[in-house]
């Protein structure tokens, strides 16, 4: 499935480089995700270290993230102006001085300002790293790419309940800290010494410096996608973060009674199961872009049943149970990436750092209130006990149903702008039938490829020229732009193509169509490679640039 962008078959888009670069990027995050829920694993021990009671002692998780959302905009907006590399290495700067003051910490108030410095610096990470991906990667691996890095990000959930949690154990508090610490000095020599933001030569757009911040953040609030896709952060992220971050350790300990181990194994299957799940919904949300939020919402209620189960079941709920709540945890935290793919959609290039930003404060907005709220019902209940827990846990429906209604709303203006675009956007009914409709079809062309002819009920887009070129749709694209949809016959010559990348050169240079590249859907895969050539080399006899994808249909 990957497709070729621009016309120079030596860009080192999708190159070896490009892979070193995003793994740089997956480290530092990985990183970044161990010092953010180090302090979940280390809560129970707060407690004795500061003399303080839950609610106390879940303020600073509340500190934490209340920085990491408050610095989500200004961010994204260092990272529009001043590209990944300088916001990646100062964030990891930030997080170890912070580790080493948590280290030494003695006083609620050092140890507060040492969550700060996490927060900070946790924050200026994970947008950074997205703003990596389109310098690096053509679009169609974007999606796919965003998912296995949020995934793969969340291996830093086991240095911090596995090897953290030993350590803090074995040794205490202070060296476990110091340790962690180390990792991020580490993570800044490397982003210093080896990240590039983008290919050499790349011209990179500086636009975010001509507009000022509040500009910058008002354009991207204005679009209703991008609040379409904070509401989707929100409803998929924060099950499993509130319960990473903070609670989960001392309800599976205080809670329910299980030792030690038993926590760390069902916080290892939270994050292995989220491997099969991130490029399988990156997949999704790449082929049914009109379906993103009911896919968002499908993925969240992997997480809300098993805990209505686990709240509602008479006494200390069984282990399998909460392996069935990993999982659907495993499978909510993936799907908040669907809102990264929503805002890129909607926003131009020039202020995707600032609109990755106004996401990711969806869920983190959630869960720094959600958090406080647990530990005040925990207090008032009494302390650390089962029936405690189940009346603050339950307050996560509460931010639920919140997200659920702002999602609803936004989808609804986001569809309404859509259609005016020429988007059409089909029932979630019609989409199931044509999936299933397509395993035939591919089964037919397996069989008996001539027996299946071409597709019927084409677009009609008016060019400069005065003529039509005809598209099988229109969907989402990136940037703010739209995707031309090509369903091309079977028997097409190479005459044919030559013609038909002009046709693509004039979709894209007709501005009122809003048109920012063209995806090719083949029949197989000896199709695709071949007119993956075929546009290259008529980009190239041309001169020309087009960013496109040519892709085999049904996979």
């Amino acid at each position: 499935m990957a497709g070729v962008q621009g016309s120079s078959l030596r860009t080192p888009i999708d190159s070896p480089r490009a892979w070193f670069m995003w793994a740089l990027g997956v480290l530092a995050y990985a990183v970044a995700v161990m010092q953010r829920t180090s302090f979940g694993v280390a809560s129970v021990i707060a407690t004795e270290r500061f003399a303080a009671g839950a609610s106390v002692v879940s303020m600073f998780v509340v500190v934490q993230l209340l920085t990491y959302a408050a610095m989500q905009v200004p961010a994204g907006v260092l990272v529009d102006r001043f590209g990944s590399r300088l916001v990646i290495g100062c964030g990891a700067t930030l997080m170890c001085l912070g580790q080493l003051d948590l280290a030494f910490s003695t006083s609620l108030v050092s140890a507060m300002v040492a969550r700060v410095l996490v927060g900070a610096g946790d924050a200026m990470t994970f947008t950074a790293v997205l703003r990596l991906l389109p310098a690096w990667f053509s679009p169609g691996r974007i999606p796919v790419l965003n998912q296995f890095t949020g995934m793969l990000g969340q291996a830093g959930q086991l240095l911090s309940s596995i090897p953290l949690a030993a350590l803090l154990a074995l040794t205490g508090w202070t060296p476990a800290f110091l340790a962690a610490a180390s990792v991020s000095g580490l993570v800044v020599v490397l982003i210093f010494g080896l990240l590039r933001n983008s290919p050499p030569g790349t011209v990179e757009a500086r636009t975010g410096e001509q507009l000022g911040v509040r500009r910058q953040l008002t354009e991207v609030l204005r679009e209703p996608a991008s609040r379409l896709a904070f509401w989707i952060h929100w409803i998929c992220s924060f099950w499993p973060m509130l319960f990473t971050l903070m609670w989960g350790y001392p309800f599976l300990l205080n809670g329910l009674g299980y030792p030690q181990p038993v926590a760390s194994g069902l916080f290892t299957v939270l994050v292995l199961a989220g491997i099969p799940f991130a490029p399988l919904i990156g997949l999704l949300s790449r082929r049914a872009p009109l379906q993103r939020t009911n896919l968002a919402l499908m993925l969240s209620l992997l997480s809300a049943v098993p805990w209505l189960a686990i709240l509602l079941w008479p006494g200390p709920a069984p282990v399998w149970l909460l392996v069935i709540l990993m999982v659907g945890m495993a499978g909510a935290g993936p799907g908040s990436g669907i809102g990264f793919d929503v805002a890129r959609a909607a926003n131009p290039m020039r202020q995707i750092g600032t609109a990755s930003g106004v996401v990711i404060i969806g869920g983190f907005s959630a869960v720094l209130i959600n958090v406080w709220v647990i530990g005040v019902v925990i207090d008032l209940m009494g302390g650390y006990s089962l029936t405690a827990f189940r009346w603050a846990m339950s307050t996560q429906f509460v931010f639920y149903a919140v997200g659920v209604t702002g999602a609803y709303i936004a989808r609804a203006q986001v569809r309404r702008l859509d259609r005016q675009r020429g988007v059409r956007h089909p029932t979630l009914l019609a989409v199931l039938r044509k999936e299933w409709s397509n395993l035939g079809v591919q089964w037919r062309m397996f069989r008996s490829p001539s027996s299946v002819g071409s597709p019927t009920g084409f677009l009609e887009l008016p060019i400069d020229d005065g003529r039509t070129v005809q598209m099988a749709a229109v969907l989402p694209g990136t940037g703010g732009l739209l995707a031309a949809i090509d369903v091309p016959p079977s028997d097409a010559s190479d005459a044919w193509w030559h013609d038909r990348v002009g046709d693509y050169l004039d979709l894209v240079a007709t501005e009122e169509l809003e048109i920012g590249s063209v995806e090719v859907r083949c029949p197989d895969a000896a199709t695709t490679g071949r007119v993956r050539a075929l546009i290259a080399t008529a980009l190239a006899e041309r001169g020309a640039v087009l960013s496109f994808d040519v892709v085999t249909r049904g996979r």
